[in-house]
């Protein structure tokens, strides 16, 4: 695996990293992104961060990605929903510089702000945006850089009535989860929705939560997928591993 680029500040150690054709972003020896050009959809956790948008009863346009990393979401949201906007909320500085540089991120309706993902939903719900300014989709990535596993600063269970305010009336909102105290703080999120799913990956301990303001249905989720043969399990060139269960 080579080393294409490393730098130390004072709490953060940041690497990039190929391992053939595939990128790779460290920050401290945790892994936040990874990303092949030629084979977008290639098994690993970041696939079944685009998953919960086929449960959406339309077409996403209007995406907030909380924590961008490497931009491994932002590839996959303009492959699959081109037609849609994407804001990318990342408070790391350097992990807008690496995204840009060298994961290459699309620029094209993908709007990048560097400020604190959850102070920035916090001020969209407090100037009390109207529905055609809410989101479709919201996919809250942030985690931080911690030392060997992704940590959370702030528990999630306390935004219910901010992500609510942000999100259309037939919103989702997709929540990448690790451990069973972060699981234990999305249950009682749970309440405020209409319906709520989780995808799992054999190899991976996390976990992606759909909430949905919406009677979200598995049978339609699969049709959705089937539109795209790259996410379609019956072809045996899919490379797409996911579980799928309500949550």
């Amino acid at each position: 695996m080579a080393l294409l680029y490393s730098k130390q500040t004072a709490d953060c150690l940041y690497e990039v990293r190929s391992a053939g054709a595939s990128l790779r972003l460290y920050s401290n020896g945790v892994l936040h992104s990874q990303y092949n050009k030629n084979t977008p959809i290639n098994g690993a956790i970041w696939d079944l961060l685009l998953l919960p948008g086929f449960f959406a009863p339309s077409l996403p346009k209007r995406i907030l990605v909380l924590g961008l990393g490497g931009g491994t979401i932002v590839h996959l949201l303009r492959r699959f929903f081109p037609e849609s906007h994407i804001t990318c909320v990342e408070l790391d500085s350097e992990h807008i510089t690496i995204a840009k540089q060298f994961f290459l991120i699309p620029t094209e309706n993908v709007n990048i702000v560097h400020a604190d993902a959850y102070a920035f939903l916090k001020d969209a719900a407090h100037k009390k945006i109207g529905e055609k300014q809410r989101f479709d989709w919201i996919i809250d990535d942030v985690f931080q850089h911690g030392t060997g596993e992704p940590e959370r600063i702030e528990a999630v269970s306390g935004l219910a009535e901010t992500y609510l305010s942000c999100l259309q009336k037939n919103g989702l909102l997709s929540i990448n989860v690790i451990g069973s105290k972060q699981k234990k703080q999305l249950k009682e999120l749970v309440p405020f929705f209409v319906s709520a799913y989780q995808f799992n990956h054999p190899l991976y301990e996390n976990s992606i939560v759909s909430l949905n303001r919406f009677d979200a249905s598995t049978a339609q989720f699969r049709v959705n997928l089937k539109q795209h043969k790259v996410l379609d399990q019956t072809y045996k060139t899919c490379k797409l591993n996911y579980r799928l269960r309500r949550f």
